[in-house]
């Protein structure tokens, strides 16, 4: 008997179940959606708030009031007493004393006198305890203290407190060279976070270089940048880097000088006389000329002293020598240099067997790590095989490759593994 599948069959709906289903469906819906509308008001409890009371400020954070579906107590909302100074310094720390409901989440926050219900800017959580310490804004004017409830941002108490404006004076010499550390007199507010710094005199307000934090006392010191001409000391505060105060200062460029040979052979020790400032990371690099300015190549710092010694690049062509300054990579002084290849030969078999010993005589510039080496003549450059120093003496022995074919003896710099010389040998089976 051949079986298939035959699908569940129940026949047609009688007119009378129809009836029902067209009744029974419209009430499920309807149930449903009443459950739906009772879970989400049970989810989001909503505090009641006065009506006369504004929601937070758009354009200020506040106190975050607690996150949905929190089971939270009544709010409390007896007056609540504040204590604050009359008078305190822009950006200034005081202390507030309080009471109040204390309820979670209250807060105690400094605005402006006119500030709307529900504005707030420097707070702290009245769960700190009493008294707290609250930052005073850096611009000066009125303002009053104020206890707020978290959850309906109820103003409970507030006491007024005048800001005042906050100066600085500074005094340094009127000349400083470039680099070196500035010693600055100050007076200041000295708030948390305040500093002094010293920037080109047409830096914008808002914007800082070296800096050093008033905490460290007065005198402090300052590093001067990199950079000759007119420039400015500021006194700048922490809270919106605002400018107390401000003195003119020059920074002057020392003597600078570079004396060497007009032209070197690459790769060399190259004797470099000069003047200069000697700051901290001073340094003189030779680069070739087309090296834009910030970069460096083979260097010696001045703390060396003068003369010193560079060390010269393999590379042939138009070099420059450069005197940079160790703050910011900044090139106070340049002069040319030419730099000429090195003189080189190769003497060897023109084949030898794999594997075998091969004499090599060469003449050459001999620098610290350069090296003879045989290897098949498609292997790149900074490939090797068998080597031998040059510091060995000449002729070396060194061992041909394994594979026969067509190959090369190489004279390789120590510095950059640059090939500096090379001839073909024949490497037979």
């Amino acid at each position: 008997m051949s079986s298939h599948w035959v699908p569940d069959y129940h026949g047609p709906m009688s007119n009378s179940s129809r009836r029902r289903s067209v009744v029974v469906a419209p009430l499920l819906l309807l149930v449903l959606i009443l459950l739906l509308l009772t879970r989400c008001r049970c989810q989001v409890p909503v505090a009641e708030s006065p009506s006369d009371t504004p929601p937070p400020h758009a354009a200020v954070p506040a106190p975050a009031a607690s996150a949905p579906g929190a089971e939270l107590p009544d709010e409390v909302r007896t007056p609540a007493t504040v204590q604050a100074p009359a008078q305190v310094g822009a950006g200034a720390v005081f202390s507030v004393a309080w009471t109040g409901p204390d309820n979670e989440g209250d807060f105690l926050t400094i605005v402006r006198k006119d500030a709307p219900p529900g504005s707030s800017a420097d707070y702290l959580e009245t769960s700190v305890g009493s008294p707290l310490e609250l930052t005073a804004p850096i611009q000066p004017g009125d303002y009053e203290v104020r206890y707020v409830t978290v959850r309906s941002r109820t103003i409970l108490g507030r006491a007024p407190v005048v800001v005042a404006p906050a100066g600085a004076t500074l005094n340094a010499p009127l000349e400083v060279g470039l680099g070196v550390s500035l010693s600055v007199e100050w007076t200041g507010p000295n708030n948390p976070g305040d500093f002094i710094t010293l920037v080109p005199r047409e830096t914008p307000d808002g914007q800082f270089g070296n800096y050093t934090a008033t905490s460290d006392g007065s005198p402090l010191t300052v590093l001067v940048p990199a950079q000759p001409g007119e420039a400015e000391l500021r006194y700048m505060t922490s809270q919106g880097y605002k400018v107390l105060g401000r003195r003119a200062i020059r920074i002057t460029l020392p003597e600078l000088s570079l004396s060497a040979a007009a032209e070197a052979i690459a790769g060399a020790s190259l004797s470099v006389t000069w003047t200069g400032p000697n700051n901290s990371g001073d340094y003189i690099t030779v680069v070739p000329h087309s090296t834009p300015d910030g970069q460096y190549g083979n260097y010696t710092y001045t703390s060396a002293g003068s003369p010193l010694a560079v060390l010269l690049p393999i590379h042939v062509g138009e070099c420059e020598l450069r005197y940079m300054a160790g703050q910011g990579a900044k090139v106070l002084a340049r002069r040319p240099l030419t730099l000429v290849a090195p003189e080189v030969s190769l003497s060897a078999p023109a084949e030898a067997a794999a594997g075998s010993a091969v004499s090599v005589t060469w003449t050459g510039p001999n620098y610290p790590g350069d090296y003879i080496s045989v290897v098949a003549r498609e292997k790149p450059d900074n490939e090797y095989g068998d080597y031998a120093h040059t510091s060995e003496g000449s002729p070396l022995t060194v061992v041909a490759p394994k594979e026969s074919g067509e190959a090369e003896v190489r004279y390789v710099a120590g510095q950059g593994y640059r090939v500096l010389a090379r001839r073909a040998i024949k490497i037979t089976p």
